[in-house]
């Protein structure tokens, strides 16, 4: 983020052919305005991104006690979030507690039909995520399956927020790159496959990799598809397509990297965990404590410089 910050989209490749423009803008313009104004662009990255990482959290919150109709939903749900192995990078200068929090007050938003809000919101968080996506799609399915027109406002503004953000970001690189796709074009240089029919099964075959194997990635993922389909089955389309979407989108770059860290976005699925752990104390606190313990050792790996997520 800081080299994107410093030198810009446009000359941020590396001799490898790694290029910041895989990247979305969100914290990268954040630590650049940061340094225009004078301030340190590290520190003020690290202090956005908690500020925003504990407002995200608690807004989430908030929308999962409304989802469930249980306050106490409110705190596990937020808990669990927190505690997972990689929600350490909503502490760290990322685009993730970007992501959060925008995803949190568009469903918010939602929640209270309040179209505009909800809008705003999924255009912040498709400038922090690419996975910010899943906000339009999952309203635009949910939609489809109603037809309800007293929805069609809260929709559209999900549809067009989210779309409009990376439309805003394509057409950034297009006049300083030349080229509107660069971004997912980049891609391939930090381990993912060119877009294929064959990437599912590319996908597949990560995990057992001899190189970079991810079998925790997918026992992480697999734990969220079936979060993510009872999120379908008991909330409706909307929340289990947004629980789904970042794992599909995993399965369509042919690999697993980062898993751990994408699922992040599929924040329903913490609501479904908590909802499971309503009346399971001690599983509650075992889940926790594992969460905890793994989150320690990722964070240890990444604070020495080495692949954490």
């Amino acid at each position: 983020m800081a080299e994107i910050a410093e030198k810009g989209f446009s000359n941020s490749t590396r001799l490898n052919g790694q290029s910041g423009v895989a990247f979305q803008p969100a914290m990268p313009a954040t630590m650049a305005l940061a340094e225009a104004l004078g301030c340190n662009m590290f520190w003020a990255g690290l202090v956005i991104a908690n500020l925003l990482g504990a407002a995200g959290a608690a807004i989430f919150g908030r929308v999962a006690a409304r989802v469930l109709d249980d306050p106490g939903a409110a705190w596990r749900a937020m808990t669990l979030l927190l505690a997972f192995p990689t929600a350490f990078f909503f502490s760290v200068a990322y685009n993730e507690s970007f992501g959060l929090l925008f995803t949190a007050l568009a469903l918010a938003a939602w929640q209270k039909h309040r179209a505009v809000g909800a809008g705003l919101a999924a255009l912040g968080g498709s400038l922090a995520r690419l996975t910010g996506v899943a906000l339009g799609v999952a309203a635009a399915c949910d939609w489809i399956t109603k037809r309800d027109r007293k929805e069609l406002p809260r929709t559209l503004a999900l549809v067009i927020g989210s779309a409009g953000g990376i439309v805003l970001f394509w057409g950034f690189l297009w006049w300083i790159v030349g080229d509107p796709f660069a971004s997912l074009k980049a891609h391939t240089k930090w381990g993912r496959a060119e877009l294929s029919w064959r990437n599912s099964l590319l996908t597949i075959e990560s995990i057992y990799n001899p190189d970079l194997p991810h079998w925790g990635e997918a026992f992480l993922v697999l734990g969220v598809t079936v979060l993510g389909i009872r999120a379908w089955r008991k909330r409706g389309v909307f929340w289990g397509v947004l629980t789904l979407l970042p794992v599909a989108q995993m399965f369509a770059s042919g690999t697993l990297l980062s898993g751990h860290r994408v699922v992040l976005a599929s924040l329903p699925a913490f609501i479904e965990l908590a909802d499971l752990l309503r009346s399971r104390r001690s599983l509650f606190v075992a889940i926790l404590v594992g969460f905890a313990f793994a989150q320690f050792v990722l964070l240890n790996r990444f604070v020495h410089w080495q692949f954490a997520g």
